[in-house]
C-alpha cells in the first residue's frame, strides 16, 4: 500500500507548520518600541499631566518664549548668523500647538505625528529635530504606546499589537517658572524686543510685500489681488492728475508770456 508524500506531511503536522512558517514570511514585522506601554494605561504609568488651567500654560508658554530668547542672545556673542536658540521656533510652535489640543481636566495629549504637521505647517524633519530640542530642555517628555490589532486586520501568524500614537506631558520645568517670575517683577515693559530684532522684523515684512509685488495675480489671494488692483487704479489716477497739472501750468505760463 503506497502513501502520498502529502498525506504524510498532514498526518504529522508537517504541512500546518510549513504554511503557518510561509504565512509569518510573507508579512510584513510589525515593530513595536521596547518599553511602549498599553493604549488605556497611561494613568498607572503616570504619562499625562493634569493642567491646572488655561493661565498656567500661558505662563509656561510665555517662559519658554523668553528661555528662547535669551538662548539666543547667548549664542548670537559667539555665533552671530544663529537663527535658534535652545528650543528653536519650532518648538515654541509645537508647544502652543499642544497646548491647544491638550485635555487640561486630565492632561490626555496624543497626537500623532502627522497632526502635529498638520497643525504646525512644519515638515516631519522639523518636529522631529524640535521635539528632541525640547525633551532635552525638559520642557515635554512622551511615552511610547501599544494598542491591540484588530482581529481584521490580523493575519497570519506573528504579534497581535501595533505601536500606536506618543503619549505626551509637559513637565513645566523650575527654570521656565523662575524665568516667567523674573520677567512679572520687571514687569512687561522692561524687557522689550531687541533693536535689531525690531529691524530684522521690519526687514523681513519688506522683503516680504517686494515679494509680493513680483508674484503674478493669479498666485495671490483674492484680499491681496483686490488691494494690488486698487493701488495700480489709484497710482494710475494719480499720474493722471499730475499730468494735467502740468498741462494746466503750462498752459497758464503760456497765456501770461502771450499777454506780457
Amino acid at each position: 500500500m503506497t502513501t502520498s508524500i502529502g498525506a504524510v506531511l498532514r498526518s504529522t503536522g508537517l504541512a500546518t507548520i510549513d504554511r503557518a512558517l510561509l504565512a509569518r514570511a510573507e508579512k510584513p514585522r510589525v515593530k513595536v518600541w521596547a518599553g511602549s506601554i498599553a493604549v488605556g494605561h497611561e494613568k498607572r504609568a503616570k504619562a499625562y499631566t493634569p493642567i491646572r488651567n488655561a493661565r498656567q500654560m500661558r505662563e509656561m508658554i510665555e517662559a519658554a518664549k523668553l528661555y528662547e530668547r535669551q538662548t539666543l542672545a547667548q549664542r548670537r556673542t559667539t555665533t552671530p548668523r544663529v537663527r535658534n536658540g535652545a528650543i528653536g521656533q519650532a518648538g515654541i510652535q509645537i508647544i502652543e500647538f499642544l497646548a491647544r489640543v491638550i485635555d487640561y481636566s486630565t492632561g490626555a495629549l496624543f497626537p500623532s505625528l502627522h497632526t502635529i504637521m498638520d497643525g504646525t505647517g512644519l515638515s516631519k524633519n522639523c518636529v522631529v529635530q524640535a521635539l528632541s530640542r525640547l525633551k532635552d530642555a525638559r520642557i515635554i517628555d512622551w511615552f511610547r504606546r501599544y494598542e491591540p490589532v484588530p482581529d481584521n486586520e490580523s493575519q497570519g501568524a506573528g504579534p497581535r499589537i501595533k505601536q500606536a500614537t506618543n503619549a505626551y506631558r509637559f513637565l513645566f520645568p523650575a527654570f521656565l517658572s523662575k524665568i516667567f517670575a523674573a520677567r512679572r517683577r520687571r514687569g512687561v515693559a522692561a524687557d522689550p524686543a531687541p533693536a535689531c530684532e525690531q529691524y530684522r522684523q521690519i526687514e523681513a515684512a519688506r522683503d516680504m510685500e517686494r515679494m509680493r509685488d513680483q508674484l503674478p495675480l493669479w498666485e495671490l489671494t483674492r484680499e491681496e489681488r483686490d488691494k494690488r488692483e486698487l493701488r495700480d487704479i489709484l497710482a494710475s489716477l494719480g499720474e493722471a492728475i499730475e499730468a494735467k497739472e502740468r498741462e494746466s501750468s503750462a498752459s497758464e505760463d503760456n497765456r501770461r508770456r502771450y499777454l506780457y
